[in-house]
């Protein structure tokens, strides 16, 4: 193993998990459930991913590799789709908004849908 690839595996480590940082801080900091949500889900997936990378390019093996690309596939593809139903959930049992939402196009796609609905 060369130092390149230690040094490529050192940073995406790293990066890895200053973005995971963020993510946390995030969790801590921001003001609602639905801002948590989106910083907790797009952070951490990056990190994660970038950590898999990390990983990948250290063991530099077919294997590690078919299983780490394996692994961010399903990572990439059910985190967004885990957020999404449970940002629909809370909306469905009326978790609050913070205060300083902008909820126009929210409340505008409600009165769509009931307009629909009452059509029907």
């Amino acid at each position: 193993m060369n130092d390149l690839t230690l040094l490529i595996s050192a940073f995406l480590i790293v990066l890895g998990s200053l973005t995971m940082f963020v993510s946390a801080i995030g969790l801590l900091r921001l003001p609602d459930f639905y801002s948590r949500l989106s910083a907790v889900t797009k952070n951490s997936t990056l990190g994660v991913l970038l950590i898999i990378t990390a990983a990948v390019f250290y063991f530099n093996n077919i294997e590690v590799l078919l299983k780490g690309l394996g692994i961010m596939f399903f990572i990439a593809l059910t985190a967004p789709t885990a957020a999404y139903v449970i940002a629909k959930a809370a909306i469905h049992i009326n978790v609050p908004f913070w205060d300083k939402t902008d909820l126009e196009d929210f409340q505008d796609q409600d009165k769509n849908r009931s307009n629909n609905d009452t059509n029907s």
